[in-house]
């Protein structure tokens, strides 16, 4: 590595893979446009007829999609947009619009996983009859339960020092990985790619963005979905869970929300079925899109 900084984070990844992170770097540059005199970010690349509209997870950014925009990129046109700088899922919704509007995408697909698949059920919601298909990875409905404790939550961050804050939301977010599981060595290679990529991305997160993506999962958690109401869609839904991840509990409730759902169940994955799966995972993917054709 050139850099103290890169050495510290990837260390332990292959120069194959990290080679592979400078050249996506290099080919996916971040376009910004001004929305209510915000700078929203997002990454528009790929050349395919259909589009995809993909949502990042907890604490990323555009960029941190790089393993849904490689996969993609190869036979659709993908949007990715940063959730970093919204107070509202309608504002989200309307900021996402504009980006779109701008791009000329009027029906896509839409795909979130974790983090991003809670705002994809929003943003769904209010934009269903423009989505030709949605796709949810480790995702769980909304949890009126919880909309108290996500309020809580925010008046504590403001308090707590940036540096401190960034510490406790990363250390939870990376348990989820569970780097214990046991992996070939290709499948390890990518998880210790992935790792270093989020750590990297963790260490330098802005303050504002942990408020932002906290007030919207707890907005998230207030708001309820009901299969009438995508009365007369004919669209499809795709839902990937596991039985050990901490969103199954709730899989149920979460297919009675959609109409024309398939859903499918990892054993014993967790969260990181999409990479400990990956080849099942991207089979099952391209069978449901080739469907949509």
């Amino acid at each position: 590595m050139k850099n103290q900084r890169n050495f510290k984070f990837y260390k332990d990844v292959t120069p194959e893979l990290y080679q592979r992170l400078v050249d996506y770097r290099k080919n996916h540059p971040i376009k910004t446009i001004m929305f209510r005199n915000k700078e929203l970010e997002y990454i528009s690349c790929g050349t395919g007829e259909k589009t995809v509209l993909a949502f990042h997870g907890a604490l990323g950014n555009a960029e941190g999609n790089f393993q849904a925009i490689r996969f993609f990129e190869k036979n659709y046109r993908v949007i990715a947009p940063s959730i970093t700088n919204f107070e509202s899922l309608d504002e989200f919704s309307e900021g996402v619009n504009e980006i779109l509007k701008i791009e000329n995408v009027e029906k896509y697909i839409l795909i979130g996983q974790s983090f991003g698949s809670f705002m994809a059920q929003p943003y769904f919601h209010r934009n269903y009859k423009n989505i030709e298909a949605l796709i949810l990875i480790n995702s769980y409905p909304p949890r009126y339960e919880w909309v108290n404790d996500f309020k809580k939550m925010k008046k504590v961050f403001k308090f707590i020092p940036a540096f401190l804050l960034r510490k406790l939301i990363s250390k939870k977010l990376l348990k989820l990985a569970n780097e214990n599981k046991e992996m070939i060595t290709e499948i390890r290679e990518e998880f210790n790619f992935a790792m270093a990529f989020a750590k990297e991305r963790f260490s330098k997160i802005e303050k504002s963005v942990i408020l932002c993506q906290s007030t919207l999962t707890g907005e998230f958690n207030g708001e309820k979905y009901n299969i009438e109401d995508y009365y007369g869609w004919d669209g499809k839904v795709l839902i990937y869970t596991a039985n050990d991840d901490h969103g199954f509990p709730y899989h149920e409730d979460l297919k009675s929300q959609y109409p024309n759902v398939e859903e499918i169940i990892f054993e014993n994955v967790g969260h990181m079925g999409t990479l400990l799966k990956r080849d099942e995972y991207h089979a099952i993917l391209n069978r449901f899109l080739d469907l949509l054709n």
